[in-house]
């Protein structure tokens, strides 16, 4: 049971490790920690030869070249998109708006969308954003527009650290559909139509062959969907091809590491790099140098069309990886001393590591922080729990116990928890029960703030009193006290501490008495019953409700004895058993020989009335006629034996046998009689 108890806690331990870390999921907690980790993981030496940049660079911005962007005719990318033509480019894209008429008059405009028209190749940007909390969409403008030219958009994604990882698939804006400008990009030189907007297990279908991985959130201010495409980075800024706009327009086709470029059948993107134009980003690649904007879209087209598509792991996988890993951690954890549970927790680290680098090879993004958290947090947990419990126990024995035993047996327990396991075993001991006489009517004339105060007043002496004597406290009931000798620890004098706690009860209930008296309170006495024997003694209950007793007939004499009491009108009764423990000790008179309800063996009891050494002449007087008359009451000589206790005066127990040898001549016992007389009440 104790050990099914650990396992609830482990249980309860992973429970909450699990809880916690689906919060840090759900919240995209430390997922900062993941990306960094992802960044290590790009192949950076693979920017395609396929892709041109053709570069709106701090060249082409020089004054004695085409000047401040601001100040730049339409006519040149017009021209820069014939040349292109010329060269048998396959498809061009102009990474950048063109919202405002051109400042050079209609005509300008009108010349760059003619252009557009006539080669069909050419790709146009537009973008969204948000102002006071609405959505704003960017277009070329009217001009441009009736070239009616293929559009996609060139917004990227940012994540917390301001890293762009991911690029919006496609956008719904003013009623229509548009993808990214990567995507349109893609397909002019694939020469694939879309097929259809819609994620479909996880997946956009962007041709009849080719599908790419999604990323779908929700948008909080939209609140609906996005669906986002991870973009594969081949290359460092400056990876890949790249040309100057002032040269192209110059026929110098040279690039930036003075190489002819072949434009025959490439993509070609003509965007700003320059860093004045603030189209700079941070990139899992960057190394402290942001990218171009134009270089992501780059990066994203060499993806689409060497589908080399990244993926998350699956939420599936990812949480039957760490249940497993927590359940066999908090397994191995709790069996482990620390010295060899620390290496393994190094391996998981490092192995979860280099499982990331293994599952990017098949471009798969293996969540590396969320194991690691979750191998810290079991180790942790762990032996974090197991010191606790260790201290709760000692804790547990020291506030459970030390309110019933006195703190030496308390010492000895914690030393030797084991004793305390469920069960029982077989003790000899002495049981003892007390309870105060005609509670019932002196409770009924209290407040109930009095007599909650009246009974801890009372209950507090009496347990101190045991205590003292090296009992154990079991349990209250009321106003009732069990309380037993002899365990959890063995005592050999169990039946004598008994006794002298009996007494010094007593001698306390005398104080206690007074005391109540002033206070109005009627005066109260209390019956005691003691009994010795062997008992299972042991934890009866849970280790979680904590209830160590004794369990036996001879606890149920004792109860019995108290309550008899009240029939020989005595305070004190003890058993055969506890009697013949005691009796050189103290001064006991046997008062009957009894059969109570429910058994069938007569056991004979006695008055417990003091320590010998404090005997007096009269005590010893009465107990010694009181004992004759008995001899004469058991030979069933009633006559005698009524005058006899009718000579004993002040003695209640005497006045009760007399009026009994009273009944006994008006209705004598069966033939055979044996003296014993028979209760059948409890």
């Amino acid at each position: 049971m104790k050990n099914l108890n650990k396992i609830f806690k482990f249980t309860g331990l992973g429970l909450g490790i699990a809880l916690l870390i689906a919060l840090f999921v759900n919240r995209g907690f430390f997922m900062g920690v993941q990306h960094s980790i992802q960044n290590k993981f790009y192949d950076t030496e693979s920017a395609s030869s396929e892709i041109v940049i053709v570069a709106v660079d701090e060249k082409s911005l020089k004054a004695e070249e085409l000047g401040p962007l601001q100040k730049w005719r339409r006519e040149n990318y017009a021209d820069a998109i014939e040349i292109l033509n010329e060269k048998g480019t396959a498809v061009i894209g102009v990474d950048m708006t063109f919202p405002d008429k051109s400042t050079y008059g209609e005509a300008d405009d009108q010349l760059f969308a003619d252009t557009i028209e006539k080669h069909k190749n050419v790709v146009l940007a537009g973008r969204y954003y948000y102002k006071n909390g609405k959505q704003i969409t960017e277009y070329p403008n009217e001009t441009l527009m009736s070239a009616n030219p293929k559009m996609g958009l060139i917004n990227v994604s940012l994540d917390e650290d301001g890293f762009v990882r991911k690029i919006p698939i496609f956008s719904e804006l003013t009623r229509k559909t548009i993808e990214a400008f990567s995507l349109q990009m893609a397909r002019g030189y694939t020469r694939d139509n879309p097929v259809g907007y819609t994620i479909e297990n996880g997946m956009f279908k962007f041709s009849n062959k080719v599908k790419i991985p999604a990323v779908t959130l929700m948008d909080a201010k939209e609140k609906k969907e996005h669906h986002f495409m991870h973009v594969n980075y081949f290359g460092k800024p400056g990876s890949f091809t790249q040309i100057s706009m002032a040269d192209l327009l110059k026929s110098n086709f040279i690039d930036q590491s003075k190489n002819e470029i072949n434009f025959k059948d490439k993509i070609v993107l003509i965007g700003p790099t320059a860093k004045d134009l603030q189209d700079q980003y941070n990139s899992p690649v960057s190394e402290g140098v942001q990218m171009s904007g134009v270089e992501i879209h780059a990066n994203n087209i060499q993806t689409i069309i060497s589908e080399k598509f990244l993926r998350d792991q699956s939420a599936l996988s990812m949480w039957i990886t760490l249940l497993l890993l927590l359940a066999g951690n908090i397994f191995i954890f709790s069996k482990l001393r620390v010295r060899f549970a620390v290496p393994i927790l190094f391996l998981e680290v490092i192995g979860f590591r280099v499982a990331g680098i293994i599952a990017y090879e098949v471009r798969i993004f293996l969540n590396v922080v969320y194991p690691i958290l979750t191998a810290f947090f079991s180790f942790v947990g762990t032996f974090v729990l197991r010191f606790l419990l260790e201290q709760s126990e000692r804790k547990f024995i020291e506030g459970a116990f030390g309110h019933y035993v006195n703190k030496t047996v308390v010492e000895q327990i914690i030393k030797d928890p084991s004793m305390l396991e469920l069960g029982g075993a077989k003790r000899e001991v002495t049981a003892f029960f007390t309870d105060i006489a005609g509670f019932t009517s002196i409770s009924e004339k209290m407040k109930p703030g009095e007599l909650v105060d009246f009974l801890n007043r009372y209950l507090s002496q009496m347990t101190e009193v045991i205590l003292k004597n090296q009992g154990t406290l079991d349990k209250y009931e009321g106003d009732a006290i069990m309380a037993f000798w002899g365990a959890p620890l063995p005592l050999e004098d169990h039946a004598k501490n008994a006794c002298l706690a009996a007494l010094g009860n007593q001698e306390k209930l005398k104080v206690f008495r007074k005391e109540c008296e002033k206070q109005g309170l009627p005066p109260i006495y209390i019956r005691i019953g003691i009994n010795s024997g062997e008992v299972i003694a042991g934890n009866m209950g849970s280790e979680n409700r904590f209830d160590y007793t004794i369990m036996g007939d001879n606890v149920n004499l004792a109860s019995r004895l108290e309550s008899i009491n009240k029939q020989y009108d005595t305070n004190m009764m003890i058993s055969e058993n506890t009697y013949e423990q005691v009796k050189n000790d103290f001064i006991c008179r046997e008062l009957d020989q009894i059969r109570v309800k429910g058994k069938k063996k007569p056991v004979r009891v006695y008055e417990l009335i003091g320590l010998k050494k404090d005997a007096s002449a009269d005590q010893l007087k009465v107990i010694e006629s009181y004992t004759k008359a008995l001899e004469l009451y058991r030979k069933s000589d009633f006559t005698a034996a009524k005058s006899a206790f009718e000579a004993i005066t002040d003695d209640p127990p005497s006045k009760i046998f007399a009026n009994r040898c009273a009944e006994f001549l008006k209705n004598p016992p069966e033939e055979g009689w044996d003296g014993v007389y028979t209760f059948n009440i409890k």
